[in-house]
């Protein structure tokens, strides 16, 4: 295989990943199986599925080996998940977190993806498979709030999940002081500070109310990297019983916000709280064009478990390419992916 200048071979990523998260695997055969195919993930071509992985390793008699690491093999995906964030934050330094479902085509399902934000790229560090239908609360609330803190630090989390119930997920993030942006629905009922009155009105009806409040805010369109002005506002209001910030952005010639949020950053800068709300469309490009190079979508199995071990070492393997990238000053799927060297991250 031609290898690139940004390989992970070349950089010894890999064994230091390898080391660093299959320590907490009890089972030398576990750790070894491990290795095995995150190095598969990485460096075979088309599909990742276990045969064609299998057959870079060292033949179809590893097959069944893999197979059975992957869909029976009782290693805990959790903790490695858990090293695999600390891993990726000590390297790249992220500045936020975006909370995300993506599409699996092949289980009629979405995956919640939790993305570290940092510089120039994003990184996929959790995947939780959500059940049929609209996203479940409880699960949302757990994945935003699930963070090693003591390692890893309260940085601003980006929900972009369309149909949930978003009260249990603020009011845990309220009582653990964790600074939350959340994408809205523009008929979501909140209750203005202002404008002498409490009584609850859609969201978009009271940007409208307040746009005079209006003002333009530069931001980097992450699909094709050009640099766009927008109006923004932000207008106190009460919403589930929590003094929050309603933000609404305009494009030009809009009559109508194009999206609205609510965050309890109440005192942070408006053009900080914009570039924050383009993280989700950063995250959703990266997934579209890197998810075939680490094998994001290739599971195919039918075991639950075996689905969170495959994409708890597709992170891995994403997480181990663009560290690899950043050490070497060259990014990954530079032709694909050009339009991130343009996105700033000031928050």
């Amino acid at each position: 295989m031609r290898r690139s200048p940004a390989d992970p071979y070349h950089h010894g990523v890999l064994d230091e990943l390898s080391q660093s998260l299959f320590t907490e695997l009890r089972r030398s055969d576990q750790r070894r199986r491990a290795t095995q195919y995150l190095r598969g993930l990485t460096a075979v071509e088309g599909r990742k599925s276990v045969r064609n992985i299998a057959s870079h390793i060292g033949g179809p008699e590893v097959a069944q080996s893999l197979h059975h690491f992957i869909a029976e093999s009782p290693w805990d995906w959790a903790a490695v998940s858990r090293s695999l964030q600390r891993y990726a934050d000590r390297e790249l330094g992220f500045g936020a977190w975006v909370v995300q479902a993506h599409p699996i085509p092949r289980r009629g399902q979405q995956a919640l993806g939790v993305w570290g934000i940092a510089k120039d790229v994003s990184v996929p560090v959790r995947w939780t498979l959500l059940p049929p239908g609209e996203p479940g609360a409880h699960d949302v609330a757990a994945a935003t709030v699930g963070f090693d803190h003591s390692a890893v630090g309260p940085r601003p989390v980006v929900l972009d999940l369309p149909g949930l119930c978003l009260r249990p997920v603020f009011d845990r993030h309220m009582r653990i002081g964790s600074p939350l942006l959340a994408a809205i629905p523009a008929g979501l009922p909140v209750t203005s500070q202002g404008h002498g009155g409490h009584r609850a009105v859609p969201a978009a009806r009271l940007l409208q109310l307040s746009r005079m409040l209006r003002r333009p805010v530069e931001w980097t369109d992450p699909a094709t990297g050009a640099v766009r002005t927008g109006l923004v506002a932000g207008v106190p209001v009460e919403w589930a019983g929590h003094p929050l910030l309603l933000l609404g952005r305009w494009d030009q010639g809009q009559g109508q916000p194009v999206r609205c949020w609510l965050t309890n950053l109440t005192g942070t800068p408006l053009g900080v709280l914009l570039r924050l709300t383009t993280f989700s469309q950063r995250t959703q490009q990266d997934f579209a064009k890197s998810a075939s190079h680490v094998g994001t979508l290739d599971y195919e199995g039918r075991s639950s478990d075996g689905w969170h071990r495959h994409m708890t070492l597709a992170a891995a393997a994403h997480v181990a390419q663009v560290v690899a990238a950043a050490r070497s000053r060259v990014r990954p799927w530079s032709q694909c992916m050009a339009s991130m060297e343009r996105v700033g991250f000031s928050a």
